[in-house]
């Protein structure tokens, strides 16, 4: 079986080889309604008993990494606060900044940061 798939990968042409390895991600990218609640909570509690995380408590840096399945800058996190703040992190935050504790917004899909881009939203 495996020796099968590897000749049909060497026999597709590479954007055809792109077109599906990227379908494959986002099928697995998705999260399920609620799936991402038990760490909303784990994370709201630690806020409500210890107070907002340290930037270094949650590994904060100053700029995002590439996008992969989401645009990972603090300003696109369920967890943002126009102008500059977080809910759950402590201090000014960089609106492209990045942190641990990331998480997408529920109405924010896999991939959907591509038709931002296009929309010039970067």
């Amino acid at each position: 079986m495996a020796k099968m798939a590897l000749e049909e990968a060497m026999n597709t042409s590479l954007p055809n080889l792109l077109v599906k390895s990227i379908s494959l991600a986002a099928r697995n990218a998705t999260i399920s309604p609620g799936a991402l609640q038990p760490w909303i909570d784990d994370i709201n509690r630690y806020v409500a008993e210890h107070g907002k995380f340290s930037k270094p408590q949650v590994a904060y840096i100053p700029f995002s990494p590439p996008p992969v399945f989401w645009d990972y800058k603090c300003r696109k996190c369920r967890f943002w606060q126009a102008p500059n703040a977080c809910e759950v992190v402590e201090g000014k935050i960089a609106p492209r900044a990045w942190c641990a504790i990331w998480l997408p917004p529920e109405d924010k899909p896999a991939f959907s940061w591509v038709r931002e881009l296009s929309r010039g939203d970067w």
